[in-house]
């Protein structure tokens, strides 16, 4: 049996970044504007659309580790 991954660290924060892109992302063409969930709080978490050239993988990454660091009420600033 595995562990979950630990928010506390870059390696687990990559993990659980990794892990909602599996479970699907949102990009809205309308409001340039691009949304993934959460899997530990189900928050669904969005920011701009990358600009030309810029990967979606890597912006979905950022925008799920800011909201670890400093938004999930799971997240390892939380007590």
């Amino acid at each position: 049996m595995t562990r979950p991954p630990n928010p506390a660290t870059k390696t687990g924060r990559a993990q659980i970044a990794k892990q909602s892109r599996r479970h699907g992302y949102f990009h809205n063409r309308d409001t340039f504007t691009i949304a993934v969930n959460c899997p530990l709080c189900s928050e669904r978490v969005s920011g701009d659309q990358p600009g030309y050239g810029e990967s979606v993988t890597k912006a979905l990454d950022a925008l799920m580790n800011t909201h670890l660091l400093h938004n999930c009420p799971k997240g390892p600033q939380q007590p």
